[in-house]
């Protein structure tokens, strides 16, 4: 009987050891998976179809989420950002720079998807896998350029007002925006589709 509670003992500890060192989803977690896909890629000379990056997205998750990027965590609730962490933002910044990061987040999961789709072609064409990849890439950094300038912005001594405003006028990331528009209708298609 002693033996059975302490291997469940130990268990218990062990699987509470592996749940702590599982990191947080994150831009960084997600590039660097796709990085070290990539050289694996070059190092072998094959892919493993099974070992593709999953593309996820990183805010438009169920329940509540903390996604931390480059020292600024964006708090969500049910695929909505609903802030960001010790900072007291209007609604009205909220929704500026949460779209702005909806957006990129919608970018990002598709350049993941369309190269592993590639990827997964009979007619697979590198050149097409190496363009997804750099967009997905960029989208990324072009999340952290976003955030780093919002909390240098929010850092500013400025009043509130100020602070909206100067959301509101931030620099757009650079963004395909023929490529999110089919992305857009393609989601539109597949609701019309499941709502028959």
């Amino acid at each position: 009987m002693n033996n059975a509670l302490k291997v469940m003992v130990l268990s218990l500890l062990m699987i509470n050891a592996k749940a702590q060192s599982v990191k947080p989803l994150s831009a960084e977690v997600l590039s660097v998976t796709r990085a070290n896909f990539n050289k694996n890629l070059i190092k072998f000379e094959s892919v493993d179809i099974d070992s593709l990056p999953a593309p996820v997205y990183l805010f438009s998750r169920d329940g509540k989420q903390e996604i931390n990027i480059d020292g600024v965590t964006v708090l969500t609730d049910q695929r909505e950002i609903i802030g960001i962490k010790d900072m007291d933002l209007s609604d009205e910044s909220i929704k500026n720079i949460g779209d702005r990061l909806i957006i990129l987040d919608k970018l990002q999961k598709a350049y993941s998807e369309a190269s592993n789709d590639e990827y997964r072609s009979s007619k697979r064409n590198k050149n097409k896998i190496v363009f997804y990849d750099r967009r997905f890439f960029a989208v990324l950094r072009s999340m952290r350029t976003t955030l780093k300038d919002f909390k240098t912005m929010y850092a500013a001594h400025q009043n509130d007002k100020t602070k909206a405003i100067s959301v509101a006028a931030m620099r757009s990331p650079n963004i395909d925006w023929e490529f999110y528009c089919r992305l857009i209708q393609v989601e539109h298609q597949k609701i019309q589709v499941l709502a028959k």
